[in-house]
């Protein structure tokens, strides 16, 4: 028997790079809360995010191929609506690059901003988006 939801099916989420790259990277944990947001959640991302994956993160730290690249980067388009957001770059973060992603956040009035990122955490939630690791999203929401 399936568990019963804890949130509406209209939650929307939003990854961190970290939390993708955990998912895509090194399967485990994360990839387990990303797979069950995929499934019942809306997900949203920025291309700012995408590039970050692409250009930094994916090539520079982990040396994948662009090949390579592209296909995780395709799975995440088609998961995720991707958005060009307009509305003001905050600074609310210690790490300038993490504004970037809350920007994404209140940008599409996020309920929640998964991440494993200390500087972003600590914030706690901006605006309506609740800012939570994956191993708290799961003990709250899927367990």
């Amino acid at each position: 028997m399936e568990t019963p939801l804890r949130l509406p099916a209209s939650t929307s989420v939003v990854f961190d790079t970290n939390v993708l790259i955990s998912t895509f990277v090194f399967p485990g944990f994360a990839a387990d809360v990303y797979d069950f947001c995929v499934i019942h959640f809306g997900l949203y991302t920025s291309e700012w995010i995408v590039s970050e994956l692409f250009n930094r993160k994916l090539d520079v730290k982990f040396k994948y191929s662009p090949e390579r690249r592209s296909q995780i980067i395709d799975v995440i388009r088609e998961r995720h609506t991707v958005v060009l957001p307009t509305n003001e770059m905050p600074t609310d973060c210690r790490d300038a690059d993490d504004n970037n992603v809350i920007q994404a956040s209140l940008f599409v009035n996020a309920d929640f901003l998964i991440t494993g990122d200390r500087d972003l955490l600590d914030l706690n939630r901006v605006g309506q988006t609740k800012i939570i690791s994956p191993k708290a999203f799961f003990e709250l929401y899927i367990v």
